[in-house]
């Protein structure tokens, strides 16, 4: 029953809020640590339920566990616990934007889908309206393309851990396959960046190994994804020679293109832009509209006015 005992326990909180509201202060940040209650809670949340449910996490961050998403996945990939095989009661971590930076934790319940392509998982601080700092407890759904890992952390009876590939191939999901796709965009490849290694994606990676002299598997192995990261940073230091910091256009990929987008969607939500992260058409056509609405010049590119409009500067 160990590990039903966990999601029984984190099952017992749905539905708690943080107090006051907008403050970061829950009874799991006071247990944790109480000079850190205040701060995002989603992983002292996770080591709260494993504590109290009798099977603690351990002294990772602090005696208690841990505080940082980025810091849980750290460690649990160094000790050998990322596992492509999750079990009720294992740990989930969420990179939003395929950026490679771990942004929330839960806890897995179960696959949704015969496929596994979502799952279903107890988190803290989350909400409908706002994924990594809702300030509630609940039960979410999430599209397996959002995955940065699974971890077994190793607290159970049965420690057996399923390895995570090294290489990705046609059919793998989650973000680092949305970093892969990534690059082949920045690099100049047509493609829809939506987490899944599909025909497309196996296609153009072995396009991208044949220019290269590389075996043409269509496998992403550390070496193909090493040359799309070097390709792909050639071209973004090109880029930055005709295209200043303030300034955002078709093609840029990053964390400023995820503002933007979210900009756009909290300025207008007819828009309804998906947050990508990539300056895609989609978004290309949205800053036009936002633009033309605003009076501005319709060129499609957000330079300091648009900025201004969109109360990102």
């Amino acid at each position: 029953m160990a590990r039903q005992d966990v999601l029984n326990k984190a099952e017992s909180q749905n539905g708690t809020l943080e107090s006051p509201a907008n403050s970061n202060k829950t009874a799991y940040g006071l247990w944790y640590q109480p000079s850190l209650n205040g701060q995002k809670w989603c992983a002292m949340f996770v080591s709260w339920v494993f504590h109290h449910a009798g099977h603690p996490l351990g002294h990772i961050q602090t005696k208690n566990g841990i505080h940082h998403c980025q810091s849980a996945h750290n460690y649990y990939k160094e000790k050998g616990k990322l596992t492509s095989n999750p079990q009720p009661g294992d740990i989930v971590i969420y990179d939003w934007e395929g950026n490679g930076y771990a942004d929330h934790i839960g806890i897995f319940i179960k696959w949704t889908t015969a496929a596994q392509t979502a799952i279903e998982a107890w988190e803290g601080n989350t909400s409908t309206s706002n994924n990594s700092d809702g300030g509630g407890v609940m039960k979410r759904i999430r599209s397996r393309n959002l995955i940065k890992s699974f971890i077994n952390p190793g607290v159970y009876s049965e420690t057996a851990v399923t390895p995570v590939a090294l290489a990705l191939a046609n059919g793998a999901r989650g973000s680092q396959v949305t970093q892969i796709q990534k690059y082949l965009y920045d690099i100049g490849y047509t493609i829809e960046i939506d987490g899944y290694f599909g025909n497309q994606t196996e296609t153009q990676l072995k396009d991208f190994q044949t220019k290269n002299a590389m075996d043409a598997t269509g496998i992403a192995d550390a070496v193909t994804i090493g040359a799309l990261q070097e390709e792909a940073n050639a071209v973004g230091v090109a880029k930055s020679k005709f295209i200043s910091g303030s300034y955002l256009r078709r093609g840029n990929v990053g964390f400023m293109v995820t503002e933007l987008q979210r900009a756009l969607n909290a300025k207008d939500i007819t828009l309804n832009v998906p947050i990508t992260g990539s300056f895609d058409l989609g978004t290309l056509k949205a800053v036009k509209i936002f633009q033309t609405k605003n009076r501005l010049q319709v060129d499609g590119i957000v330079g300091p006015k648009t900025f201004e409009k969109l109360g990102i500067i």
